[in-house]
């Protein structure tokens, strides 16, 4: 194959995905995927990118370019003219904020045609040639871009529950004796609730519907079967369920707040029925939207959105939350896979003269963020328990690599990577009170009491800061500003005392001793301007960069990709596979992510983005002469 120059290119993601675990269960034969691409790629062990956290690194995987660059430096973004409260940054998602140009809109420049499947960064699309499924988030058909904390909207909606029980993202119902119903099922005494259906999170507000639930006794023990109905009609009924089980998927033309309907599609399972009907409780997935998240339109037509549901987050959030189970999270990252894997392969099917395929997947980092810290445990039970639960989701995303790689072809240059690994969440570093123990900084602990910010208390991020009384504040993962008088909202630092108060800064960051392990936790805090020697450094950075030692962490974003602590590493998983590539190939020394365009590009014979600063991986090339730079 060393004769062979790659006819187009492919990239893989995987978020959070970490080549230790990934090597592990390679060597165990849970992998049989990612085993054949190693055996017939090379691979990357030592691959870096910092910060160690979403956005910067996705940006950085598609334009070449390091963050310092491409202007995305942090999971959330400062807008100019804002207080600088780490509560007013908005999340990093727009491809409006980068500031270099992508892969794909250099070669649609040349008149290639590229497809963008849920690619964080990528939404609105430019293109005038390719195809774009909206990557404005972590997951399809939702935006993140310009929106604070946690918060997101969904084509159609978010997940729910209706449950006896009270929970914050759902409804509490209660069955009585059913009465005015028609077409009851054959049984005795059934009961029944109404209920006002109110949809969250919706891109496109849906308004309210009165939905009702019907359940009986099919034999002698119990109630034991539970349909929900538009009417109190039960041949209308959306499903029938018994316990533990998943309805098919149901497809509703869902009426909208501003006018007219918005097909959808979700699913529902009986979590919960005892046979008294007095403990209840009905998931209800995400309203699975399916139009809006496409560019052009059209090229969705030959799509069928009606069998599969994206399962954002893959019901990371109802199990923090107590709806959900482990066993139902991983049904749900399955079917967030079946949803991922039908329009990718239909994309591909209906446009054969594709050149560059791009395509992110998120339930490796889902996991992570609810049970790296179990994998640990002193436990051995949870510990084995978490241990079988990565097991089963690198598995559903091993399915979807060998789905893929099918249907890419043998003629394709693919690269497999990941963004970022992550570390087992250990002590929690408050910035505030690092600093606050120096003078610099005033704030007050605070919960929140949106269901969606679960994170802010992990990030130790959950406190009213009062900027009137702060001469620095931290904001984001890495940063610390210099709260400058003539510069910020509330500002009262002296333009002249700019230099002196950055040094206090950094000094409070190196002096400061963990309260429950008396060490220090930060690991480096430099200036601004030198944090450029790592890539960083930039417009959206703050006057102080810092990094964390690795055991500090709320699993990743603070840390350098070289740290490792328990089973958890911040390296990303990077690997090649195709024409011209060294086949078993380990490369031994350290890559960046910003290496990976610039081979792509070079190895196709295609062009390179205008602001790429990597560089070719000419090592894993079996002939790097074969494809001269033109």
């Amino acid at each position: 194959m060393s004769n062979t120059k790659a006819r187009r290119a492919a990239l893989l993601g995987f978020d959070c995905a970490i080549p230790r675990r990934m090597e592990a269960l390679v060597a165990e034969g849970a992998l049989p995927n990612f085993k054949k691409f190693l055996e017939e790629g090379s691979y990357i062990p030592e691959g870096y990118n910092l910060p160690t956290v979403t956005p910067p690194s996705w940006a950085t995987i598609a334009t070449g370019a390091y963050p310092r660059t491409h202007g995305v430096e942090d999971y959330y973004y400062y807008l100019e003219g804002r207080s600088l409260e780490h509560k007013r940054t908005v999340q990093a998602f727009g491809s409006g904020i980068v500031t270099a140009q992508t892969i794909w809109d250099r070669w649609d420049k040349a008149g290639k045609k590229c497809l963008v499947v849920n690619y964080p960064m990528s939404w609105p699309s430019s293109m005038r040639h390719g195809v774009m499924v909206m990557g404005q988030g972590i997951s399809p058909a939702e935006t993140r871009w310009n929106m604070e904390s946690n918060a997101h909207k969904e084509f159609l909606a978010s997940e729910g529950v209706l449950s006896t029980e009270f929970y914050p993202l759902g409804v509490q119902v209660s069955f009585d004796r059913a009465k005015g119903w028609r077409n009851l099922p054959d049984c005795d005494e059934p009961l029944d609730f109404t209920v006002n259906m109110t949809f969250k999170e919706s891109m496109r507000p849906l308004k309210n519907q009165t939905w009702h639930g019907l359940c009986w006794e099919s034999g002698d023990d119990g109630f034991d079967t539970f349909a929900l109905c538009p009417d109190k009609d039960y041949s209308t009924a959306f499903f029938t369920l018994k316990l533990r089980e998943w309805s098919d998927p149901v497809t509703l033309d869902f009426p909208l707040a501003e006018g007219g309907t918005a097909k959808g599609t979700f699913r529902c399972k009986l979590m919960t029925l005892s046979d008294d009907a007095e403990e209840f409780k009905l998931y209800i997935s995400g309203i699975s939207g399916h139009e809006g998240f496409i560019s052009p339109p059209e090229a969705g037509a030959a799509i069928d959105f009606s069998q599969q549901i994206v399962a954002n987050d893959i019901g990371l959030v109802g199990f923090i939350h107590g709806v959900l189970d482990t066993e139902t999270v991983v049904e749900l990252a399955r079917f967030h896979s079946d949803w991922l894997l039908n329009v990718a392969l239909g994309l591909l099917k209906s446009n054969p003269d594709w050149e560059l395929f791009y395509m992110h997947s998120h339930p490796i980092d889902w996991f992570y963020h609810g049970w790296l810290a179990e994998m640990d445990s002193p436990d051995p039970a949870v510990r084995k328990a978490a241990r079988d639960m990565e097991r089963q989701i690198y598995a559903i995303e091993d399915r979807l690599l060998g789905r893929m790689l099918e249907a890419l072809g043998e003629d394709t240059l693919t690269c497999v990577c990941s963004d970022h690994g992550a570390t087992p969440m250990g002590p929690i570093l408050n910035t505030a009170e690092a600093l606050k123990a120096k003078g610099l900084c005033s704030y007050e602990p605070k919960k929140s009491d949106n269901y969606w910010d679960i994170y802010l208390e992990s990030e130790g991020l959950a406190y009213e800061l009062d900027v009137s009384k702060s001469q620095a504040i931290p904001q984001r993962y890495m940063f610390v500003y210099v709260n400058l008088k003539d510069k910020y909202p509330g500002g009262i630092v002296e333009a002249k005392d700019y230099e002196s108060v950055r040094d206090r800064i950094i000094d409070a960051l190196l002096d400061y001793r963990h309260p429950e392990t008396g060490e220090r936790p930060v690991l480096l805090a430099v200036r601004r301007e030198d944090a450029k020697v790592f890539g960083m450094g930039g417009a959206q950075a703050g006057d102080v960069v810092y990094v964390l030692k690795p055991e500090y962490m709320s699993e990743h974003g603070y840390g350098l990709p070289t740290g490792t602590s328990g089973c958890g590493s911040l390296k990303n998983v990077l690997c090649f596979k195709g024409p011209n590539v060294r086949k078993g190939f380990v490369y031994p020394r350290p890559r960046w992510l910003a290496d990976i365009v610039p081979t792509l590009c070079y190895a196709t014979g295609n062009p390179i983005p205008e602001d790429a600063e990597g560089a070719v991986i000419y090592q894993i090339l079996e002939n790097p002469d074969l494809v001269p730079h033109s």
